[in-house]
């Protein structure tokens, strides 16, 4: 299981129903790519490689913040200076207890971290400044059609959509819980897990484009 996985199984009650509004502030809808850097884990962990991520960004003031994916369910974390971050946890049985050979079984703790940083892309051109300043400068009579055309032309920039980028990881990170056997999960004597604890990581790298938000 990966984090979608996961996330489907831990924030089951954090879906909103059809045509209700989500909480917080849409920041924008995004397609990012994931790299595989790390795959310890092996096949208890389906891991394709690359991978695809496309979802919406949500946020409200003091640091909450959102992500969906399309048609899924909305998942909460915290944001602080253009850094988004959001962490699951869950434990689950691998290998059931057997009292009668007085094995104590496998459990683990699976944690799944999505962690992204978001950036507005610079506009490196300055052209349009520059075309303003030469429209001002031409003969008098036109001087107010140009201020009336800048402040259309204004008016058309103030929808533009915002280019956004967005890098961070995505990372599931596995390990036994005290007490437990895990020795049978291990790949070295027929268990599905390559290494225990274990982790499978992305590098990710995407695009966005800002939505505003409805008044």
């Amino acid at each position: 299981m990966r984090w979608i996985a996961v996330a489907l199984l831990s924030f089951a009650g954090a879906c909103w129903g059809q045509g209700e509004e989500p909480p917080g502030e849409p920041v924008g809808v995004f397609e990012a790519s994931g790299l595989m850097v790390e795959q310890s884990c092996g096949a208890a962990i389906p891991a394709p490689d690359p991978i695809d991520l496309n979802f919406q960004l949500r946020s409200e003031p003091g640091g909450r913040a959102y992500w969906q994916r399309p048609g899924g369910p909305l998942y909460a974390g915290v944001e602080k200076d253009g850094r988004y971050t959001f962490t699951v946890s869950q434990s689950w049985t691998v290998i059931q207890p057997d009292r009668f050979r007085g094995y104590v079984g496998c459990s683990v703790t699976q944690r799944d971290i999505f962690t992204f940083v978001v950036e507005d892309v610079d506009d490196e051109d300055g052209e349009d400044g520059e075309d303003g300043e030469g429209g001002q400068g031409g003969e008098g009579g036109g001087g107010g059609q140009g201020g009336e055309a800048d402040e259309e032309s204004g008016a058309d920039a103030g929808v533009e959509p915002t280019l956004l980028t967005m890098s961070g990881s995505q990372a599931t990170e596995i390990e036994p819980l005290a007490g437990a056997d895990c020795t049978p999960a291990v790949a070295s004597v027929g268990g599905p897990f390559l290494s225990l604890p274990c982790r499978v990581a992305y590098v990710l790298t995407g695009t966005g484009i800002g939505v505003e938000a409805s008044e």
